[in-house]
């Protein structure tokens, strides 16, 4: 196959079509209307402060995104690329949760069933609320 293919749109799903036509032999060139890349995923800057706005996009749960990262940075990328961080909650009612160190779904179910309490327990290690490292 082969011819040149324009891709419209410059976030996710058009990189992901882009990615995928080059890997087939392809020229492509993406276009994108707004002044930065990324889709509903771009970096935004609000108050002064730059916000990534694609971390719901980046949940390890989205086996095709991981699977573009390793595609277009090999194996291994997203435990490069990405920074997996505990879920962490503290509401102002005075709920506080923090996943334990487990594999999904299990974090999130531990996590829930000792949200109320400030600390918890498990295995032997203690997660409290304020201060759980990043794993």
């Amino acid at each position: 196959m082969s011819g040149r293919v324009a891709v419209i749109g410059g976030g996710y799903a058009g990189f992901a079509a882009a990615v995928t036509l080059a890997a087939n032999g392809r020229d492509v060139t993406v276009f994108e209307a707004a002044r930065t890349l990324g889709g509903r995923a771009r970096r935004v800057e609000a108050n002064g402060i730059t916000i990534d706005n694609g971390q719901h996009i980046l949940l390890g749960a989205y086996s095709q995104t991981l699977a573009l990262l390793r595609r277009v940075h090999g194996e291994g990328a997203e435990r490069e690329l990405l920074e997996r961080r505990r879920l962490r909650i503290e509401a102002s009612d005075g709920f506080r949760m923090v996943t334990p160190p487990l594999a999904a779904p299990w974090n999130l179910l531990a996590g829930l069933l000792t949200g109320c309490a400030p600390s918890s327990s498990f295995g032997g290690s203690t997660a409290t609320a304020f201060n759980a490292p990043s794993t």
